[in-house]
């Protein structure tokens, strides 16, 4: 047994043994004779007790408590002794300055037993000590991985890492341990600013010392930068910012690369101390006259500013994490929200709604322990996210490590689960086939009505009826029911589950709305394509109503929706023509007709005319039904019920025409009145339109070199024009039927949105469908195909196409 004695070294409180203890005093009451000639040695033996703590809680690092005398020993041997040392620095002859007599380190501190492993720094720590734990692991300067991390988040070497970056950073911060006892690498060269040589901030003093080099090279390539678009200031500064000055006698030997030992403390304190061998000419005073004036303005602004630049920091950080949880924690809900509605949970599936989808399809579609795993890898970034807010709030610690490791490790295992799941339900999806079904019905002597069996909002709408004449005797109806499985095999079997039925009770003929799922039914994209063909000459009715799912019959023969109820139809050569409908015979009569019989459809008769002129640019967002036409004059007239023209405000702001609601009316989007305000613009040319939420209408007539139409949202619109160049963007579930000609087609598609553009020849049609997305188009001489996801492309023309097909897309020749 044997006796200790508290000791307080650094203002570190060690338990040392008696004999290791009388042999550290004589040690240190020699260093305090040996130094205490010199200037300011108060702080030399601060720093060399800092130093002796250092190497102390080293050896205290595998659970010992009190030093012994072998770590005293150890000590000596590292730091070196005062034995040969001289009393006064005036007595050193010159030529000791290049051989020193001084007792040299005898030995290194025993590297740690076992393997080396990679921590966070938390003592040297400035967001979680990672950038330290790993720059301890590698044994290089904390600064370095700072500035690394700091320009892949902003992109600088490579664009994309910015999420990748912040990702890997949370999941560092989470999985590595902390530790608070890394014994920091003295000879581990660090970047300082040389405050005894500085100019403006000892930035560049400081980087020639790291490197070794004249530090007027390094004032000469800052000042040269300044004339290279000014990158060297930017980087002055934020060196000037990040890196630490080096002000006591241990971090000038660090920003040097020497091991801190009394012989190198002596080289350094004796250096300080000869400053008046280098005197500076009058010239180099003068040239560095300028530079030094800024540096006193920049100090005096610092210390006026710095409580406020504090101030800001604690508030900009605060801010920045307050974003970050409620980034965070909104998208944890979120994904609460979708999983229990997804699943059906708690009747959360009434708040869910994906597109036009019903919920239940998708719960009948997908695979519980699929969802749950991409659940949990999605679920486990947001709530790293929160917390990561939470410590940059508080600065403090808000989990363990083994929540940490417990989590990361539960997001490892839902990864790997999800990455064998997932692919497996995609593979549903991957074949298209479709499946081909024929009737027939008799023709009878009165006059049939084609009306709508509304099925309501229960079942999926995926239902496209066109109406067609034929030479046969009899009403035939083609359905082409198409889906997807993992094979051609699954997937007609997958389109014989679906229900769509059209029926014929007595003289009328009744069309589902919807296709209907029986029970148990998977959903694999299944959608039906009536083709209901009528005899040449035989007279029939249509009620508006079927509308909802007819198609590609009225626009392409020039007629509207409202035309439909009350008159009689019948299907000629040249296609359908309205018996009953006004004279269409001259085109002027017909401009003003179909307005007139159009705006008939809305529930008041009030109108009001705008005089706007002189824009080629239409943007229209809401709930509108639309008709633009190319005029030799601009006329814009707004029809619909007094009240809703009160809410519609219209605008010209330089060439474009703006139209939607007020900001502070949401009626037309809660009530979904089934009369839409009606826009009526007239202008003699067009180069971009963008229509945004629930419209309706035709865009007719313009033959402008350029066109370009974004729509956004549920749109849908029939497009008949012959520019040079046509660009289109369907975006959300938008829908554009298009017809006309062009040079060259651009479409891009994305979400659910769809393009029927077999009728509208173009020489060369670049296509782009991302999504679930669906295009039909028609090149004369080139056309280019990119598909990703679920979408699917169809062409005509020629064969000279070029594909990029990726997912389980499709691009099929029609």
């Amino acid at each position: 047994m044997k006796k200790t004695v508290s000791i307080n070294i650094g203002s570190i409180i060690f338990h040392i043994e008696e004999d290791g203890y009388d042999k550290l005093k004589n040690y240190l009451d020699s260093v305090n004779r040996y130094f205490s000639t010199f200037e300011d040695s108060g702080e030399i033996i601060a720093d060399i007790e800092s130093r002796i703590a250092e190497i102390f809680l080293s050896k205290l690092a595998d659970g010992r408590q009190t030093v012994n005398l072998e770590d005293v020993e150890e000590l000596i041997a590292t730091m070196g002794t005062t034995r040969d040392f001289e009393a006064t620095i005036e007595a050193e002859p010159e030529e000791s300055k290049s051989s020193s007599a001084h007792e040299e380190p005898k030995a290194e501190e025993p590297a740690p037993s076992g393997s080396k492993r990679l921590y966070r720094d938390t003592k040297r720590k400035i967001l979680g000590g990672v950038a330290a734990g790993i720059a301890h692991y590698f044994r290089i300067d904390p600064l370095w991985i700072r500035l690394l991390i700091v320009l892949l988040f902003i992109n600088v070497f490579l664009g994309g890492l910015s999420g990748a970056t912040f990702l890997a950073y949370i999941i560092l911060w989470i999985v590595l341990p902390p530790n608070e006892t890394l014994e920091e690498d003295q000879k581990v060269k660090k970047l300082f600013r040389n405050s005894d040589e500085r100019v403006l901030g000892g930035v560049a003093s400081g980087i020639a010392s790291y490197f070794g080099t004249d530090t007027t090279v390094i004032r000469l390539l800052f000042v040269l930068s300044i004339f290279l678009g000014g990158a060297g200031i930017v980087a002055y500064i934020i060196l000037w910012i990040i890196s630490p000055e080096a002000k006591t006698i241990t971090e000038k030997m660090q920003m040097q690369g020497e091991p801190v030992t009394l012989s190198n403390i002596e080289e350094n304190v004796k250096k300080g101390l000869n400053v008046k061998e280098g005197e500076e000419s009058p010239l180099v005073k003068v040239l560095l006259f300028p530079f030094r004036l800024i540096a006193l303005i920049i100090s005096g602004i610092g210390r006026v500013l710095g409580p406020v630049l504090r101030f800001l920091a604690e508030l900009i950080r605060i801010a920045f994490g307050v974003l970050l949880v409620i980034f965070g924690v909104s998208t944890m809900i979120g994904f609460i929200v979708a999983i229990f509605g997804i699943l059906g949970i708690g009747g959360w599936e009434n708040y869910v709604r994906i597109s036009d989808f019903p919920i239940e399809l998708i719960q009948r579609s997908l695979d519980g322990w699929s969802i749950g795993s991409v659940f949990i890898v999605m679920f486990i970034p947001a709530l790293a996210v929160s917390l990561l807010g939470l410590v940059i709030i508080l600065k403090r610690r808000v989990a363990n490590a083994y929540v940490g490791w417990s989590l990361f490790t539960l997001w490892i295992v839902a990864l790997i689960f999800a990455a064998f799941t997932v692919p497996r339900f995609v593979q549903e999806f991957a074949v298209e086939d479709d499946l081909r079904v024929d009737k027939t019905y008799p023709v009878t002597a009165a006059t049939p009505t084609l009306r709508l069996n509304d099925l309501g909002l229960d079942t999926f709408d995926a239902v496209d009826l066109r109406l067609r004449g034929h030479e046969d005797s009899t009403y035939q109806l083609l359905l082409n029911i198409e889906s997807r499985g993992k094979s051609k095999r699954d997937a007609q079997a997958n389109a014989q589950t679906i229900e769509y039925k059209v029926e014929q009770k007595g003289d009328d003929f009744y069309f589902d709305s919807k296709i209907t799922f029986p029970n148990e039914t998977p959903y694999r994209f299944q959608n039906v394509k009536a083709y209901f063909y009528i005899p040449f000459g035989k007279t029939f009715r249509m009620e508006e109503d079927l509308e909802e799912i007819l198609i590609n019959t009225l626009h392409i023969n020039g007629y509207r929706p409202y035309q439909m109820e009350g008159n009689d139809w019948v299907f000629e050569q040249d296609g359908i023509k309205c018996l009953t409908c006004p004279d269409r015979s001259s085109k002027s009569f017909d401009k003003e007709m179909n307005r007139s019989e159009k705006s008939a459809s809305y529930s008041g008769s009030e109108k009001i005319d705008y005089p706007f002129e002189d824009f080629d640019e239409v943007k229209i967002a809401s709930f509108f039904d639309v008709d633009i036409r190319q005029g030799d004059e601009w006329q814009v007239t707004v029809k619909g019920n007094d009240d809703d023209l009160d809410e519609v405000y219209l605008n010209q702001v330089g060439d474009r025409l703006e139209v939607k609601f007020k900001e502070d009316s949401w009626e037309w989007w809660k009530d979904k009145r089934s009369n839409k305000v009606g826009i009526f613009i007239t202008m003699p040319n067009l180069e971009y339109l963008e229509v945004i939420g629930d419209t309706d209408g035709e865009v007719k007539g313009f033959d402008d070199d350029e066109i370009t139409m974004e729509l956004t949202g549920a749109c849908d619109l029939y497009v008949n024009v012959t520019p040079r160049r046509l660009e289109v963007q369907l975006t959300g579930a938008s829908t554009m039927e298009l017809r006309g000609e062009a040079a060259e087609l651009n479409a891009d598609l994305v979400g659910a949105s769809r393009l029927e553009a077999f009728d509208f020849l173009a020489r060369r049609v670049e296509v782009s469908a991302i999504g679930a997305s669906k295009a039909e188009v028609n090149g004369s001489e080139e056309i280019e195909i990119e598909a990703a996801g679920v979408s699917k492309v169809k062409y005509r023309g020629t064969r000279n196409v070029k594909i990029d097909e990726d997912g389980i897309s499709s691009v099929d020749r029609d």
